[in-house]
């Protein structure tokens, strides 16, 4: 009898029933494929309440399992966190060589939907963590979808691949997932975080390294800490672990969790978003998809889009973009009291602007639009 009303538990997707670790898949939003993950749920889960979600991008190497070492199950136990470690697949490879293509930064997604369809989180809490080829991935994570997370921790990871000198074993694992870096520039280029440098403004990124790392140099880690001071000033700066090489454990779970606790993605009480919220955007994305208020499309998906827009006290959105075919303005996600009259766009193209509110166009804001180069 008890068996069977376990079964029915789980059948009916009460996931609090049975603490530990979990296999489970998803359908991949990229690919259609199905990819499996573990969970880690902690014991005495609290009934009604919603629990911060930790997600771990593993290693080069790695898979899902990878996690069961790194002392995660312990911490999240013990701070009453959920937790996801997906297998990450690439594009050409499988998830060990995944080098955070399109595809895994997917199943980074769909991993979080499937926690948020299945379990309470708490959508102000989604944390992410990963050291090596994951915190190549975690860097990318956090700079490609800041209204997501509330912070991520990245340690020794690849910002820049076209600048990445390495051993020969890694050489040859990002070649068979990305080839030749001649012929497959862009592609190179849209997996490397240095390249989305505007971005970290709106979420926190904390990156380690350990100074003796000879398979991924320091200069990865100092060239995205440079890269992102130019526009974050609270950016903080590099943990070195001196001495350290690149395959210790280096930072623990503990440490790790200790700089993520404090961080809420959720804006003032009287801004009524759900997320952080702000007037003013910088941002470039290799890709179509949602920043806070803005929707934006490439025109040329062979490059990066730009884009810098601005809601001025007097109500007149201000937008500078570059290489964007569609940009839309969700006024459903706007601040409470932030109201946009009117608009004026700069832009190097046949870029559409439009607004919506709710699943409806709106209509009745004018602008101006001029040419010209970003």
């Amino acid at each position: 009898m008890k068996k069977f009303v376990l079964l029915l538990l789980l059948s009916l997707g009460v996931g609090s029933v049975v603490a530990g670790e979990r296999e489970i898949t998803f359908t991949s939003s990229y690919d259609r494929s199905t990819q499996p993950a573990v969970v880690y749920l902690p014991d005495r889960m609290p009934q009604n309440t919603k629990l911060p979600l930790l997600v771990v991008a593993h290693y080069m190497g790695g898979n899902r399992f990878t996690v069961r070492q790194q002392g995660y199950y312990r911490e999240c136990e013990n701070r009453q966190w959920l937790l996801i470690s997906p297998e990450l697949h690439g594009k050409k490879t499988a998830g060990p060589t995944s080098c955070a293509a399109l595809p895994a930064q997917h199943d980074i997604l769909d991993s979080i939907a499937y926690m948020k369809k299945h379990y309470a989180v708490d959508a102000h809490r989604i944390y992410i963590a990963g050291r090596s080829m994951g915190g190549m991935m975690t860097e990318m994570m956090i700079a490609k979808y800041p209204d997501l997370f509330a912070a991520g921790v990245a340690g020794q990871g690849i910002s820049n691949m076209l600048s990445m000198t390495t051993t020969p074993g890694i050489t040859k694992c990002v070649m068979d997932e990305c080839g030749d870096p001649q012929q497959n520039r862009f592609d190179y280029q849209r997996r490397s975080a240095v390249n989305y440098a505007p971005n970290f403004q709106y979420a926190p990124l904390i990156i380690w390294h350990g100074t003796n790392d000879t398979w991924v140099p320091t200069a990865q880690s100092e060239e995205l800490f440079n890269a992102i001071v130019k526009y974050n000033r609270f950016q903080l700066p590099v943990y070195y672990l001196t001495g350290a090489c690149h395959c210790e454990g280096n930072y623990t779970a503990a440490w790790i969790c200790d700089q993520l606790q404090y961080y809420r993605n959720q804006g003032e009480v009287d801004t009524d978003v759900f997320t952080r919220f702000f007037p003013e955007l910088e941002l470039v994305t290799d890709e179509a998809k949602s920043f806070f208020w803005l929707f934006l499309e490439p025109a040329d998906k062979g490059r990066f889009a730009r884009i810098r827009a601005r809601i001025g006290a007097d109500g007149k959105l201000d937008v500078r973009s570059e290489n964007l075919a569609r940009i839309v303005v969700n006024l459903d996600l706007l601040a409470k009291g932030t109201k946009i009259t009117g608009y004026r766009l700069h832009t190097d193209g046949d870029t559409v602007l439009s607004f919506k509110r709710g699943d409806k166009a709106v209509t009745d804001i004018a602008g101006d639009t001029t040419r010209g180069a970003f």
